[in-house]
């Protein structure tokens, strides 16, 4: 099992970091990132009860691309 670090911060939420994961999730690979949002869409699915196996492949969407850097 991966170990897991936690970052704490206290303080005034004025002085808070406004994006403070960013940093986070860009030094993340593409794999991990994806399998971040897939464990959201099941759990959003959990949430409102609906079967998994009902959910699809958006057909709006017409092609994917790979940005260029």
């Amino acid at each position: 099992m991966e170990k897991r670090r936690i970052k704490v911060w206290y303080g005034r939420i004025e002085d808070a970091e406004k994006y403070p994961d960013v940093r986070y999730w860009q030094a993340q690979s593409d794999e991990k990132k994806f399998e971040a949002a897939w464990a959201m869409v099941i759990e959003a699915y959990a949430i409102k009860g609906v079967d998994l196996r009902e959910s699809r492949l958006q057909r709006s969407v017409a092609s994917f691309q790979r940005k260029r850097r």
